[in-house]
Formats: structure tokens, sequence, C-alpha cells
């Protein structure tokens, strides 16, 4: 009667086979959880203590912030102290072009740094205004390779004839 008899047989065949597996599946599904602690009798911190293994895990009264909530609570608080700042009385800010504002400044050159590297520290650290003078007047001294190694000291803002001279002692 039919050609593909063996066909048949097999498609007959796995079709008890999926259902009886699918039985199996459907009554295994409902068998307990491999934890060793059932949720049931877990008290919150236990809770708690498990779940943050794999989740961060915060109290319902904890306020969370979003990044944008963040951003703004920072800018708010920037806002506020820069306006502290403005209001602060005149004499109690810092005066560096005064002579009693004058402060000694202590700059560490390292090794192996080039003439624009310090200038660029100079620069930083506002002894100097000028990173290009500070680079020809040390050219015009020929100090290039003649800057000392270790700490050197400045008062303040200083001249950039000054400031060569100082970089090239040893202090």
């Amino acid at each position: 009667m039919f050609k593909n008899r063996s066909y048949i047989y097999g498609i007959g065949t796995g079709i008890i086979v999926g259902a009886l597996l699918l039985q199996i599946m459907s009554v295994r599904g409902s068998a307990p959880s491999q934890s060793s602690i059932a949720m049931d009798e877990m008290d919150p911190q236990k809770l708690k203590d498990e779940t943050s293994k794999y989740y961060q895990v915060f109290d319902k009264n904890m306020k969370v912030y979003t990044q944008t909530e963040l951003d703004a609570a920072v800018q708010k608080r920037l806002k506020e102290e820069t306006d502290k700042l403005a209001a602060a009385k005149p004499q109690d800010q810092f005066k560096a072009n005064t002579p009693e504002g004058s402060h000694k400044i202590i700059i560490y050159v390292q090794p192996n740094l080039d003439a624009t590297a310090v200038s660029e520290l100079l620069v930083k650290s506002g002894i100097i205004t000028d990173r290009k003078a500070f680079v020809t007047e040390l050219e015009k001294q020929g100090g290039n390779t003649r800057i000392q190694i270790g700490f050197h000291v400045f008062d303040g803002a200083m001249d950039v004839q000054k400031v060569v001279t100082n970089l090239m002692t040893v202090q």
C-alpha cells in the first residue's frame, strides 16, 4: 500500500517518544529547586544576602539616582560653591599680585624632561605666563641641557631670566 512504510513507522515512533518526553518534563518541572534554603523560610536579611551575590540590592527607602539626576545635583552644588566664593570678602581671597600675597612654589624637575615639558610645568604652577619666552630665554642662555634635576623653589610669579637661572643652579 505505502512505498515508504519505514518512513511512516519512524514518524509515528517519533510522535510517541516526543509525547512521552513532554509528559516527563511537565512532571519533573514541579520538582523542588536545588537551593538548600527554601524561599518560604528565609528572613529578609538572608534573602538580601543571597540576592546580593547576583544583583545590586538596595533598601526600599533608599534613594537611587539616575545619571541625569546626579549630574543636575552636581551642577547645583557647583553653582552654590561658586556663588559662595563670589560672595566671600575680598580680603579673604588670595591676592597673588601683592607682596603679602606672594608665596613659595616648589617644583620638582624629573630626569629626562625637555624644555617644553618644564615650561608646561612652570605655566601650570603659575610661575611663568609665556612658554615661548621661557624656551627662547633658555636657548639663549644655552640651558636646554643644563636644567638641573631636583627641587627648585620659586617666589610666586617671577621674571623669565630669574626662572632660567634658578633652574640651572642646584638648590
